[in-house]
C-alpha cells in the first residue's frame, strides 16, 4: 500500500511552516521598527492668579521607536501630553518635551525626539485696572470739523490682564469711528480695541461715544469792491475819498462762503439820507446773498463825507432895489 498525499514530502512542508513562524516572529517583534505620530499638547491646573502670555503649539510631533505590534497596538489618537503647571510661578519656564512624553507611551516604547524638543512658556501676574476710554476718530467730510465736546460712556472701564502689559496702557481706545457724511451731532456704539489677545473688559466691550461735526467757519475779504451812490438824482456832490471803493470781511460756514462771489455783493451810498443837509457823512451799506448764514465783520470806509453843490435855482437872490 503506498503512501498517502498529505504525507509526501512533510520534511520540507514542516521545515517552510517553520521559517514562516520566525519571518513572521522576526517580522512583529522587530524591536528597530521607527514611527512618527503626532499628540495635542494638554496644559493644565495654572494658578488662577497667573496667565501665560505667548503663544504655544497647539500638539507635539514625537518619533518613537519599538516593537512593531507594539507600535501598532498603541491607541495614540486619543492621546494628550500633560503638562501640569500646579506649581508654576510667574517667570518664565521651560520644559523637556521628549522627557515629559515618555509617561505617555507604553512601556517597551522608547522617545526617539520631539519638535519642538523645549517648550517655553512666558508667565505673568494676572491683575485688573482702570483705564480712560480714548475714542478714536475718523476724518470728516472736507470743510467739517469735529467739535472739542466729545463724550464717551462710560468714560472708563476696569480691564483684566497681563500685569507687565497693563503697566504700558495709559488709555483703552475704541475702534475708529467713521465721520463721512456726518454734518451734525449723532451717538454711536464703538467696540473697544484691546492691545492684545490677554488683555479683557470686565464689563461689557462696547461704549457710546457722542459727536458733534460741524462746517467749518472760515474768512474771506473782498477788496476793491465798487461803492455805487444811490438816489442822488441830478444833484452834484463830491466825497472826500479819490476813489468809491470798498474792503470788506465776511465770516461763515466754509461752503457759503466760498461760494460767495465779489460780483454778488452789492455796496451803495443812499442819497436819500442827505435830506436838506448840503454837508453829511453817509453810512456804506452792504447787500449780499445768505444772510442768514454769512456775517459781516469788517467794512472799510464804514462812512464817506458827501457834499452837495447848491442847485442854480436856490441861489442867493440879488438884492431888490
Amino acid at each position: 500500500m503506498g503512501k498517502k498525499p498529505f504525507f509526501q514530502g512533510l520534511a520540507k512542508k514542516t521545515i517552510a511552516l517553520a521559517l514562516a513562524v520566525l519571518l513572521w516572529a522576526f517580522t512583529n517583534f522587530e524591536l528597530d521598527v521607527e514611527r512618527d505620530i503626532r499628540i495635542p499638547l494638554h496644559l493644565s491646573s495654572l494658578p488662577e492668579n497667573l496667565i501665560i502670555v505667548n503663544k504655544l503649539p497647539e500638539s507635539v510631533d514625537l518619533s518613537i521607536r519599538g516593537p512593531r505590534n507594539l507600535l501598532s497596538s498603541f491607541a495614540y489618537s486619543n492621546k494628550s501630553l500633560p503638562i501640569d503647571l500646579q506649581k508654576t510661578k510667574q517667570g518664565v519656564l521651560k520644559i523637556d518635551l521628549q522627557r515629559a512624553a515618555s509617561e505617555t507611551v507604553p512601556r517597551g516604547i522608547d522617545i526617539v525626539a520631539a519638535r519642538p524638543a523645549r517648550l517655553s512658556l512666558s508667565i505673568d501676574r494676572l491683575t485688573t485696572k482702570r483705564f480712560r476710554v480714548k475714542p478714536v476718530l475718523g476724518e470728516p467730510d472736507s470743510g467739517y470739523e469735529i467739535s472739542n465736546q466729545i463724550k464717551v460712556v462710560p468714560r472708563f472701564v476696569e480691564v483684566k490682564g497681563p500685569a507687565s502689559q497693563l503697566a504700558k496702557l495709559e488709555t483703552i481706545e475704541t475702534a475708529k469711528i467713521k465721520l463721512e457724511g456726518e454734518a451734525a451731532e449723532f451717538t454711536v456704539p464703538v467696540q473697544l480695541q484691546l492691545p492684545t489677545q490677554y488683555i479683557e473688559v470686565l464689563e461689557g466691550d462696547h461704549v457710546n461715544v457722542t459727536v458733534k461735526v460741524k462746517e467749518i467757519i472760515l474768512t474771506k475779504e473782498f477788496r476793491d469792491i465798487d461803492i455805487i451812490p444811490r438816489n442822488f438824482g441830478e444833484l452834484e456832490y463830491s466825497t472826500t475819498v479819490p476813489q468809491l471803493k470798498a474792503s470788506l470781511v465776511f465770516n461763515g460756514p466754509y461752503k457759503t462762503i466760498n461760494d460767495l462771489a465779489s460780483n454778488e455783493i452789492k455796496v451803495y451810498i443812499d442819497g436819500a439820507e442827505m435830506g436838506k443837509s448840503a454837508q453829511k457823512s453817509l453810512n456804506v451799506k452792504v447787500d449780499y446773498p445768505d444772510s442768514n448764514l454769512l456775517k459781516l465783520t469788517s467794512v472799510t470806509p464804514k462812512k464817506i463825507r458827501v457834499k452837495v453843490k447848491t442847485p442854480p435855482a436856490e441861489a442867493e437872490e440879488p438884492a431888490k432895489t
